[in-house]
């Protein structure tokens, strides 16, 4: 209603003006005052029109160059603009309504290092451009939005103004142009240094480096680009006169939990928490491509779990949550694990990947251990942050002998990740 109020005042003024222009002429006379008039008439006219211009018959569509991204990467926007009357316009300014979550900026691996100062992650992004159409009846606009952020983001409008030459009319129009994407955590080379396996059944797990295990030959195939010198079968390829590889069983990996702490106890620590989901992001996708039995949780304020087949096989959903998941306003992580997850099996291996760490959840951890399982533990905390207190409960974890891995901004802007827990 105060919109259709100021539409109004305006064309009141330029009937006003239009007046005033009629009866300066009718009363002075002479070529210069009827010129004037005549010179400014359809000027004026044209600017009553604007206010009732039918913005909202206008068809606009909005493309996006892809739906699933990585952090850190770029998108490109594509926005086409139809009209069926090619009505002359001085200008047109096209603004994007661009959502919260696109309000921060992911540099990569640098943005660690401010790790203990939020501010640098921080970017309000805006997007305004003024094209000037004239007569054409369809043109279109493209602009990128570069170091996206983790997280599922959804553009929504976008909002076309038009004016007069002098800017003393306009009218605008916001189209509902819903468009979501999905811009998944970085996936960083991890070198996973221990991996728990066994040749047999019901064996007893050991511990070996991440390398490939060459003492069981299961059959030969021929040569592949990147197969190591020492695997051909020479004897296979004299026969065959063809350059034959050997093939080497399949290890079975023990069972291996992956759980990441959604700790909201910490929300001034937004880096801190990024760094433990892009940490799982890669541990999963490294773990996964080794063919691991990797099953993954999320402990929060409602526990979610992946059974080891849904991380092998259906990866995807993975990403989606952990491109979605945020903190959350959570009980400490000691209060919510009392008992191991019942999906767990006696003697897995299990990996936590956590924020913050108490007197509390140490005790936790040792009762996990005492129950048979195999437990890990990746502590992501800025030096800054990395007080006394936090020295002594690694030290008393390792004592109990649970494998502690401190991960701070050193570790985290390096080229190539490496979990080694026993740190």
């Amino acid at each position: 209603m105060k919109v259709l109020i100021r539409k109004i005042i305006k064309e009141v003024q330029l009937a006003f003006l239009l007046g005033f222009l009629f009866v300066f002429a009718m009363f002075q006379g002479g070529f210069v005052s009827w010129f004037l008039f005549y010179s400014m008439l359809p000027i004026l006219l044209y600017m009553m029109t604007i206010p009732f211009f039918p913005l909202h018959n206008w068809k606009v569509e909005r493309r996006l160059s892809d739906r699933y991204l990585q952090a850190s990467s770029k998108i490109e926007i594509h926005i086409s603009i139809k009209r069926k009357i090619p009505f002359p316009l001085f200008f047109l300014v096209v603004e994007e309504m661009l959502p919260e979550t696109l309000q921060y900026q992911d540099i990569g691996k640098k943005k660690y290092q401010y790790l203990a100062d939020q501010n640098g992650f921080i970017r309000k992004r805006q997007w305004k451009k003024v094209v000037y159409p004239g007569f054409r009846r369809h043109f279109s606009i493209s602009y990128s939005l570069e170091h996206l952020p983790r997280g599922k983001h959804q553009l929504s409008q976008v909002r076309l103004q038009i004016g007069d030459p002098f800017g003393f009319v306009e009218t605008d129009h916001s189209f509902d142009l819903t468009k979501e994407f999905f811009v998944y955590p970085a996936i960083q080379d991890i070198k996973w240094k221990y991996v728990s396996q066994s040749l047999e059944e019901g064996a007893n797990p050991s511990y070996m480096h991440d390398e490939k295990l060459t003492n069981v030959v299961s059959s030969v195939r021929e040569y592949i680009p990147g197969d190591r010198f020492s695997w051909i079968d020479w004897k296979t390829t004299a026969r065959k006169n063809t350059v034959m590889t050997k093939e080497f069983e399949q290890e079975k990996d023990s069972n291996l939990s992956l759980i990441l702490d959604v700790d909201g106890l910490q929300q001034g620590k937004f880096l801190v928490f990024e760094a433990a989901v892009e940490w799982t992001a890669s541990l999963l996708q490294t773990l996964r491509k080794k063919d691991q039995h990797v099953s993954f949780s999320a402990l929060g304020t409602y526990n979610k779990h992946f059974s080891a087949q849904q991380v092998q096989f259906q990866f995807p959903t993975v990403q989606n949550y952990l491109a979605t998941i945020n903190q959350e306003s959570a009980s400490p992580l000691s209060q919510r694990m009392f008992l191991p997850l019942p999906e767990l099996m006696k003697g897995s291996i299990v990996l936590f990947v956590i924020t913050q760490l108490d007197g509390t959840l140490v005790d936790r951890l040792v009762s996990w251990k005492n129950q048979d399982y195999l437990v890990m533990v990746c502590y992501i905390i800025s030096e800054k942050d990395h007080q006394t207190l936090q020295t002594q409960l690694i030290k008393s974890l390792r004592l109990k002998n649970i494998y502690v891995q401190v991960i701070s901004e050193q570790r985290l802007i390096s080229e190539h990740w490496e979990v080694n827990p026993s740190r």
